[in-house]
């Protein structure tokens, strides 16, 4: 059987230079967190520029979700009403 290619490869001549590696990891480390801030400062931004947006509404986001609730709320009350009431017609029994 035929030997598999790891076990020709002598490990102990992989020496990566650990400065290198040091560095590398210190540059990225530092990369996310500069990424990490932006992020925040884009969410930020967003979020502030919705408020503003929102605020200028003349009915408030809150009120229309009450609106939109108090709809919903009563058209399933009328489905329900419907269906309790509903009577099948003498030609869908066939």
């Amino acid at each position: 059987m035929a030997e598999s290619t790891l076990s020709k490869i002598s490990w102990s001549e992989f020496r990566p230079d650990q400065r290198r590696l040091v560095t590398g990891a210190a540059m990225t480390g530092v990369g996310m967190l500069v990424a990490a801030a932006g992020v925040g400062i884009m969410v930020y931004e967003v979020a502030r520029a919705g408020r503003t947006w929102t605020g200028g509404w003349e009915v408030p986001p809150a009120e229309l979700a009450s609106r939109a609730l108090h709809q919903a709320q009563s058209a399933a009350q009328a489905g329900r009403e419907a269906w309790a009431s509903y009577q099948e017609s003498p030609l869908s029994s066939r």
